[in-house]
């Protein structure tokens, strides 16, 4: 290996020291040769300099091409690698280009796919999956942690969009959109069913999205005894699946609380942990390195899935159900009842589709970083590309319901949550965020504070 490829070497050894992820070996692409390095105890998952591509210890190979994918591509007819997705892209990688073959892969991914001319880049049309672009005088370079990139001085970092791919070639990059859901979204005709009917029809759709997702798989569910984990909790024991019920929070929490007697009500497993003070101060600065955001807000979120994530290893849990994106989706936050009553149900629409296209950035892309960690993988049912196109057509009205009682936010998953015979509790649980249902809000920000001052 000549000094070019010592110096890559280099450069990928520093920024594996600052990953999260742990892996015990992995395979070095340069130029088209192979190499594995060992007793390296960091990884993130995507890196690329030059003609320089970092992958695991198996990564997938097809004729000329490696791929790296992170996470999972559900209409793959074998293993998740590059024969399988080629069948998809019909030979192709120009394909990607073209909206029909992307809108043709059902997934959650990111990935990267190698080559003598240069790489390919794509990332799912929700963002579940993060993938970060920078470049310098020295070439290119993406990974899926922006502190391996910060690690090896590159600049101008940035997400690569979601939808979008990108084709390095020779020194270039030209980035592409090729699946603008959003826009998508605007266009749907919606529904005009009963309530009862468009309930249904989201309740197939959500029992789909979560019967592709866990296949028999040992599944945990984040936990908080509210409307949205409660419905995945049971679609998933509806399946067969006996999931194992994850709750975070100090012991007189919300969450806790209420956790438990729902819990009980479904006669499901659940993993408690109740946090005290002292643990969540000290875990604190671990958390801000990881989610790579210091803010009190970000960081009071991240904590209890922290703790929840390490609830799920020790379960011997590799795959959890999350219920992020049904408050963006069927307006479960207070503050939409402010949107429609300034400007009716169209602008109530366009403040959801908005936060939908957002959540990449808002959310997502910090919690993947604490899912890097701890090696178990993210499953959003509410986010399914099928569960998005229904919920859109839903109509806004079955969303916020207004009564002479007053707004009852989410209404059209509180029929869903009837339809599978929840507990009225849970049919009529108010909205609680996880920072201030866990209790762990208050106790964030005053650590926060003492750090900063």
């Amino acid at each position: 290996m000549g000094k070019e490829g010592a110096d890559a070497i280099g450069v990928t050894l520093r920024m594996l020291k600052a990953a999260s992820y742990q892996w015990p070996s992995l395979t070095l692409w340069l130029n088209g040769d192979f190499f594995r390095i060992n007793r390296v105890d960091e990884l993130s998952r995507l890196t690329l300099r030059g003609d320089m591509c970092l992958c695991s210890a198996n990564p997938s190979i097809f004729q000329d091409f490696v791929m790296a994918l992170d996470g999972e591509i559900y209409n793959l007819g074998g293993d998740y690698g590059i024969r399988e997705l080629f069948t998809l892209l019909d030979e192709d990688l120009e394909n990607l280009r073209e909206p029909s073959k992307m809108k043709s892969i059902d997934g959650n991914y990111a990935f990267a796919i190698m080559h003598e001319e240069g790489a390919v880049l794509a990332r799912d049309p929700i963002g579940i999956r993060p993938l970060y672009v920078a470049s310098d005088g020295r070439g290119y370079a993406f990974a899926t942690e922006q502190k391996t990139l910060l690690a090896a001085n590159f600049q101008g970092i940035r997400s690569l969009k979601p939808g979008h791919v990108a084709f390095m070639d020779k020194g270039s990059l030209q980035e592409f959109e090729v699946y603008g859901l959003l826009e998508e979204l605007r266009t749907l005709q919606p529904f005009t069913e009963s309530s009862q009917e468009v309930a249904s029809i989201l309740l197939e759709s959500l029992s789909c999205a979560v019967a592709k997702a866990i296949k028999g798989k040992d599944a945990g569910v984040l936990f908080s005894g509210g409307l949205d984990s409660s419905i995945l909790a049971k679609l998933s024991s509806d399946l067969g699946a006996r999931p194992r019920l994850l709750c975070v929070g100090l012991p007189m929490s919300k969450d806790v609380l209420r956790a438990k007697r729902v819990a009980e009500q479904l006669g499901l497993d659940l993993h408690v942990r109740e946090l005290n003070e002292k643990e969540i101060e000290e875990v604190l600065p671990s958390i801000v390195h990881i989610v790579e955001r210091p803010n009190p807000l970000d960081v009071s979120i991240a904590t209890p899935l922290y703790f929840a994530l390490k609830e799920a290893i020790e379960a011997g849990l590799n795959l959890t159900l999350v219920g992020q994106g049904a408050d963006e989706l069927f307006a479960g936050y207070k503050r939409y009842e402010k949107i429609l009553e300034r400007g009716g149900y169209e602008s109530l629409k366009d403040e959801l589709l908005k936060d939908v296209s957002q959540l990449y950035e808002k959310n997502l892309e910090r919690d993947y970083n604490l899912y890097l960690v701890s090696s178990v993988e993210p499953v959003y049912p509410y986010l399914d590309v099928a569960v998005i196109r229904c919920a859109f057509r839903i109509p806004v009205k079955e969303k916020l319901k207004t009564d002479a009682r007053g707004y009852s936010r989410k209404y059209i998953l509180r029929v869903v949550a009837k339809m599978l015979g929840l507990p009225d509790e849970i049919v009529s649980m108010p909205k609680s965020a996880v920072q201030y249902g866990s209790g762990v809000w208050r106790v964030a920000r005053r650590a926060l504070k003492r750090a900063r001052d």
